[in-house]
């Protein structure tokens, strides 16, 4: 996972403890895929066998193939394209100098994919929750997942929201 300056009291990230892996569930978009949910985040998602929790990390999973990490974004005032265009221009251009913006819908909800430039591997997802995401008290409009470029559509067409989350 980056560190990155928060840019904003509305940009904080935030990655907290309260996850388990799945046993045996399968997402229609990903069917040879297990199932990683996580209450805290409230979701599920799908990702290659053989991933597991990573030492030294909260909320991530990785193997030899790749890895995938959960945060939320607070987002207030923000709406899905202002939130992706704020992950993507932080001040140590984590994406490169010239990320692409991907309009996404997972599991019913607007999102963006931001596609990294210059030879950065790492991309991430950013989706409005349905509701707010209560976090350690502290309410998140959006989900963040980050994975490799070469994996994140995959993944990010795999999530979904756990019941109660929706309206």
């Amino acid at each position: 996972m980056k560190k990155a300056p928060v840019l904003a009291a509305i940009l904080s990230l935030v990655a907290v403890g309260g996850c388990g892996v799945g046993g045996g569930a399968h997402h229609a978009s990903a069917p040879k895929w297990p199932v990683w949910t996580v209450a805290t985040f409230g979701v599920s998602l799908g990702h290659p066998a053989g991933w597991k929790a990573a030492p030294g990390y909260l909320q991530r999973l990785q193997g030899k193939s790749g890895y995938v990490s959960l945060n939320a974004l607070q987002g207030t005032g923000l709406d899905p394209r202002a939130a992706a265009q704020a992950q993507a221009g932080q001040a140590l251009s984590p994406f490169g100098a010239h990320p692409q913006l991907r309009a996404v819908t997972v599991d019913g909800q607007p999102g963006y994919v931001i596609m990294p430039s210059g030879g950065i591997r790492e991309a991430e997802a950013v989706v409005l929750y349905p509701t707010a995401q209560t976090i350690s008290g502290v309410p998140y409009r959006y989900l963040i997942v980050t994975a490799p470029a070469a994996q994140i559509m995959p993944i990010v067409r795999s999530v979904r929201f756990l019941p109660g989350k929706k309206h």
